[in-house]
């Protein structure tokens, strides 16, 4: 009995640590989704030069977008021109680091760290964009229609009142069921291993580096949900440099996104991709060590929580959030079973259903992705994409307009299996 309160204690004091950052970087996002749109990144990515693959590393860091998110908004980057080379800095710099997953590494780590963290994802971005442009040009992937359906640019009024959606369902929703494993992990961590056990069985920082190498790279793990993850691992023992090696290539690598970025940029490219990524996430893992160990800025990973952020506000971060989770799930729930009574009852008498199966869906920004695409496509109506199934149902005024939406969805970065 002891061991589960201690369990449910050690999640608690997570949860509530991480709450009120996480709201706080939803809302720098938001801002940033008001902004600057998506039409505005596309417009600087698409020459092979060090200039479009720095605005490509800069434009992806503050972006909260998952690993298996961010592969069709850079297919559709590719599609619409950019550059291979920008394009792999976007895939690596977007799900490392966010300004959701930066607010979290401040409060459990500490400026420092989260500091360190956006650098060494800013370093690995341009060197992995730089090389690919110059090791990968003559790398093909998958061939992608250079031209596709051009979705209406949102005004920034309609950008502006789609903030509590977007915050909702895009942002927490991609992150909410790997978050909820990340806090479980952490506290299983924390129960259960005893401490110091890091510095006993793997006492080399060289050796745990390279088991968080190994470890990270097929693994799928969201930037926000790794960080508590790495946060009980340094508490247990664990280097610094090791756990941040963890959270460079967890979030930015796993073997299902393997196989379909190598589709977009190539074997070469994506080799390229996983050996910069695994150098220079063992090159700044031990630097950290260096500067944490030897160098006395140990001190820098740790901050007076309680002075920053009063213990009254944080409760009402949780409350919040707890909330915010509780609509989230509530809603997909009645959701389903509203996208199930479409599919029995049958759209407008007026028009055509149609069904189509979509692979690559994996989270919430893919599937209003998914929803976006099909409604650029003048004549279609009652758009409704299930995530659980795979599938978008729509209604259509002519049988011959599913080939635009077939486009529109391929264009957007997934694929379509039948139409």
């Amino acid at each position: 009995m002891d061991i589960v309160l201690n369990f449910f204690k050690e999640i608690a004091v997570f949860y509530n640590e991480v709450a009120i950052y996480l709201i706080l970087g939803f809302l720098v996002a938001a801002v940033l989704h008001v902004f600057f749109p998506e039409t505005i990144i596309k417009k600087h990515l698409g020459k092979d030069s060090f200039m479009s693959v720095f605005k490509a590393t800069l434009f992806g860091i503050p972006i909260p977008i998952c690993s298996c998110g961010v592969i069709p908004v850079a297919t559709s980057l590719k599609n619409s021109g950019a550059s291979k080379g920008s394009t792999v800095s976007f895939l690596i710099t977007t799900p490392q680091v966010g300004a959701d997953s930066f607010m979290i590494t401040y409060s459990l780590l500490g400026w420092f760290f989260g500091i360190f963290r956006i650098v060494s994802s800013f370093v690995t971005g341009i060197l992995a964009g730089i090389f690919v442009n110059i090791f990968g040009k003559d790398d093909h992937g998958t061939l992608l229609p250079m031209a596709g359906p051009v979705a209406k640019e949102e005004t920034m009024a309609q950008r502006f009142n789609g903030i509590l959606s977007y915050v909702e369902y895009e942002l927490l929703g991609s992150i909410a069921n790997a978050l909820m494993v990340g806090f479980l992990i952490a506290g299983l961590i924390a129960v259960f291993v005893p401490d110091g056990f890091f510095e006993m069985y793997m006492g080399s920082d060289f050796l745990s580096m390279m088991i968080m190498l190994v470890i990270g790279i097929p693994m799928y793990v969201c930037a926000s949900a790794s960080t508590p993850i790495a946060a009980s691992l340094i508490m247990k023992g664990m280097s610094p440099g090791a756990a941040l090696v963890f959270l460079l290539t967890g979030p930015a690598t796993n073997a299902i996104g393997i196989a379909a970025i190598t589709k977009v940029i190539g074997k070469k490219s994506t080799l390229i991709y996983l050996v910069v990524i695994s150098l220079t996430a063992l090159a700044f893992g031990y630097i950290l060590n260096l500067m944490t160990r030897d160098m006395g800025f140990s001190h820098l990973m740790l901050h007076d929580h309680g002075a920053l952020i009063p213990m009254w506000l944080k409760i009402a971060g949780s409350v919040l959030l707890t909330a915010m989770l509780a609509w989230y799930y509530g809603d997909i729930l009645l959701y389903r079973r509203y996208v199930k009574s479409k599919k029995t009852k049958g759209h407008d008498n007026m028009a055509q259903t149609i069904t189509l199966n979509v692979s690559g869906m994996n989270c919430m920004h893919c599937q209003n992705s998914v929803k976006k695409a099909v409604e650029t496509v003048e004549g279609t109506s009652n758009v409704t994409v299930d995530l659980a199934e795979k599938t978008v149902v729509f209604d259509i005024v002519q049988h011959a307009l599913v080939e635009k939406v077939r486009s529109a969805i391929v264009f957007a970065g997934f694929t379509v299996e039948n139409a």
